[in-house]
């Protein structure tokens, strides 16, 4: 297993992941179909360049990815990062690769000296069976404001 941050040279690749995700698991994905122009737009935009996906990668393919940001809070200095998506293709599933994408995760976290990271997390139980093997970690059901400004 290989890790890539991705880029505009391995774009194609994650494309493809992003095709069979799509296929195997429309429900799972928060889009409806793949923007493939958009995606190569966006990872030369400045903007999203604050994003960051780390790409799991086996015999050449992407299989698994982790999309995160980190910000910071002005008044007291604390360090926080956010977990925008995980996901591993079906057929790749319960072989480890998702720990070892938060494990390079929290490695960049470590490096940059988070203080904490947080995402919003499935609750269905292979989520749930995942998340709760976390060590260090608090699974709380916390309400959430969420506004649209464009649609």
């Amino acid at each position: 297993m290989i890790f890539e941050i991705l880029n505009r040279d391995n774009a194609e690749d994650y494309i493809a992941y992003l095709k069979i995700a799509m296929s195997e698991e429309p429900d799972m994905m928060t889009a409806e179909k793949i923007d493939e122009q958009g995606i190569k737009n966006r990872i030369q935009n400045p903007f999203f360049n604050r994003t960051i996906s780390i790409l799991a990668k086996e015999d050449g393919k992407v299989v698994g990815r982790i999309e995160y940001h980190f910000y910071g809070c002005m008044q007291d200095g604390y360090k926080m990062a956010y977990v925008d998506w995980v996901y591993v293709l079906k057929s790749y599933r319960h072989k480890g690769i998702a720990q070892m994408l938060f494990a390079e995760f929290e490695k960049d976290c470590a490096r940059k000296n988070i203080d904490q990271y947080y995402l919003i997390r499935a609750t269905n139980d292979g989520a749930n069976r995942f998340y709760t093997n976390f060590e260090g970690v608090e699974l709380s059901e916390v309400p959430i404001l969420r506004k649209y400004l464009k649609r």
